[in-house]
């Protein structure tokens, strides 16, 4: 089941992961922290624990990635990572949490 948790806020702030030319991994710290922030502001009183991405994801327009969240309830999930055509990255919660 997919649960719609699209951050706008994360895909803007996200600009400055991607900002750079050339096709460089992203940097999956930072990354992490933005879908942590992202995934507590969107969902009221829940507590991100970790979130944990591969560390060679491509800069590059149509790559995708999945990634682990863990809330401090102990409940985990998977969030997938698409780099849009403007290279700006978007998320969504895919199963597992929400």
């Amino acid at each position: 089941m997919r649960i719609p948790v699209r951050a706008l806020a994360v895909c803007c702030a996200a600009v400055p992961l991607l900002a750079a030319c050339g096709s460089d991994p992203i940097d999956s710290a930072r990354l992490e922290q933005r879908i942590k922030v992202g995934y507590e502001r969107q969902v009221d009183g829940t507590r991100v624990e970790s979130v944990t991405c591969p560390t060679s994801i491509e800069r590059e327009p149509g790559v995708t990635a999945t990634c682990r969240l863990t809330l401090s309830t102990g409940v985990s999930g998977t969030i997938e990572i698409t780099v849009r055509d403007d290279k700006k990255i978007e998320w969504e919660v895919s199963g597992g949490v929400g």
